[in-house]
């Protein structure tokens, strides 16, 4: 089975500095965005993740992988994803919400995650599109329009 394409540039590290890169711009361990990467791309015709063919393939399709998962530990890698995606966007709009930053430094937040986003999309060999920087940038100050809205509040 050849490598999965997604981290062909991740073919020299080791789990341990792919986790130490995640940290430095996710909260998401090497394990939570591998598992994750592989669940949205390997489902089966009713559109549910292949956990188990994921983890019992694991360390043919991702290079940093150093062993095989059960059923289970993909489900709970997927889960722990899910978990810290809400709790990070909780964590940023609640900064703003709550009038802990400020408008502008928001703005410049942004930016910098859309940085980030772009050096993750390279590594899996994709390109994060001007049209769809764009198109977050668009959805995240529709969001924070309609929290100012809804507490009737202007930064």
């Amino acid at each position: 089975m050849n490598r999965y394409e997604k981290f062909k540039k991740m073919e020299n590290k080791t789990y341990s500095e792919v986790n130490r890169y995640l940290k430095s711009t996710t909260h998401l361990t090497a394990r939570e965005w591998m598992i994750a990467r592989l669940c949205a791309d390997f489902k089966n015709v009713s559109d549910h993740s292949e956990m188990t063919w994921v983890g019992e393939n694991l360390p043919d399709i991702v290079p940093f992988a150093e062993s095989s998962y059960s059923r289970q530990e993909v489900s709970n890698a997927h889960s722990a994803f899910k978990k810290k995606v809400r709790r990070s966007g909780t964590t940023f709009f609640y900064a703003y919400y709550a009038g802990l930053i400020n408008q502008e430094e928001m703005l410049t937040m942004i930016h910098s995650m859309i940085g980030h986003i772009g050096e993750l999309l390279k590594i899996e060999g994709g390109e994060l599109s001007e049209s769809h920087s764009e198109e977050v940038q668009l959805l995240i100050a529709q969001v924070l329009k309609n929290i100012n809205e809804a507490d009737g509040f202007e930064y």
